[in-house]
């Protein structure tokens, strides 16, 4: 059985971070190369500015050779005041990802038990994300549980869309 250990990100990570994100993507379906490479290039000058400021934190699992097979990220999300919420900002678990030659192996679980720790261990009172259908039944097992979110799409989305656009009626 091989050896894995996690470690932190560091700023020399980011090209890792961006393979793997869009490695992501990829296992939930995203297919279109053009829009794959656009979002390479906006992530990577977004997770750059939080690696920076430190509101970004990786985690990422290496084998006992030192290759990164798996990684995910704590984004510090910016929180509105509320009662019982302060101005601090709110853990966010994403882009979380496992090179196929080493899924099944728990990289996964040990990455969000690390972000876990990592989250309580600086005072945090919660982790949030947003999970793929493949990834639920991880986070349950974690103890995540199902929140409520509702949203309406506002544009059309021109990916697998062949439908025209409806012309506005106006009345006079």
């Amino acid at each position: 059985m091989a050896l894995f250990r996690v470690r932190l990100a560091t700023r020399r990570d980011l090209h890792l971070l961006v393979r793997h994100r869009r490695g992501m993507w990829e296992s939930m379906g995203e297919r279109d190369g053009r829009a794959l490479d656009e979002g390479d290039r906006v992530y990577r000058r977004w997770a750059r500015q939080r690696l920076t400021s430190k509101r970004l934190v990786g985690f990422i699992a290496e084998d006992a050779a030192g290759h990164a097979v798996a990684s995910g990220c704590i984004w510090l999300r910016p929180a509105q005041p509320r009662p019982g919420f302060h101005l601090r900002p709110v853990p966010y678990l994403m882009s979380m990802f496992t090179e196929p030659d080493y899924r099944g192996r728990g990289l996964a679980r040990r990455i969000v038990r690390e972000s876990i720790r990592w989250c309580r261990d600086r005072g945090y009172p919660r982790l949030t994300l947003h999970a793929s259908t493949q990834g639920r039944s991880l986070y349950r097992s974690r103890g995540f549980q199902r929140t409520w979110e509702m949203r309406i799409k506002l544009i059309p989305s021109k990916r697998g869309s062949s439908r025209k656009r409806r012309k506005r009626v106006t009345s006079s």
